[in-house]
């Protein structure tokens, strides 16, 4: 981790609020993909990713270590996640609401988007957290293997097996085979 943000999180972590704002401005957009990529709407995801923040916040000075900022958080937004699954029980995904969510001017990255989001869906809950918090979070295999309880090989073939179905069906999409 740089030692200016390392600094921002001890200095966050003695209750210094600008020195946490300036660290979720630089986590928030791989916070939301990830949030959006579980929960599927981009106004559940804003509301996962305001609890998170909001826990962070409150429990910063329980952070053991500094450099761990990151996967810590993403942890709490990966439970804010399944807390959002629990209340729900079924979640309907509506491409609708998903498009109109979508921020970018670029018509063809936004149909791109779309489509990454779409497949994204098509995966099985665990493979896209695996998947969301290796692309998004920075989790490595080991501490994937951890936050699921299990083996670092299991972990790579599950997100291999998930990689490959998006590549796959991303082919299939492109040829318009699908």
């Amino acid at each position: 981790m740089q030692e200016e943000k390392k600094k921002l999180v001890n200095q966050a972590r003695k209750g210094d609020t600008h020195a946490f704002a300036k660290l979720y401005e630089e986590i928030y957009p791989d916070l939301y993909r990830f949030a959006f990529c579980m929960v599927r709407q981009p106004w559940k995801a804003e509301d996962v990713v305001s609890d998170a923040v909001l826990k962070a916040f409150e429990k910063i000075h329980t952070l053991k270590k500094p450099e761990s900022f990151r996967s810590w958080i993403f942890q709490i937004a990966a439970n804010e996640c399944r807390l959002q699954y629990r209340k729900e029980k079924r979640v309907v995904y509506l491409p609708e609401v998903a498009e109109a969510g979508m921020r970018e001017s670029n018509n063809a990255t936004t149909e791109n988007n779309v489509l990454i989001k779409e497949l994204l869906m098509q995966l099985e809950e665990r493979e896209r957290m695996i998947v969301g918090l290796s692309i998004f979070g920075g989790y490595s295999g080991k501490e994937l293997a951890q936050y699921f309880h299990k083996k670092e090989g299991t972990i790579r073939s599950i997100k291999s097996r998930a990689l490959g179905k998006l590549k796959q069906a991303w082919e299939c999409r492109n040829e318009g085979k699908l």
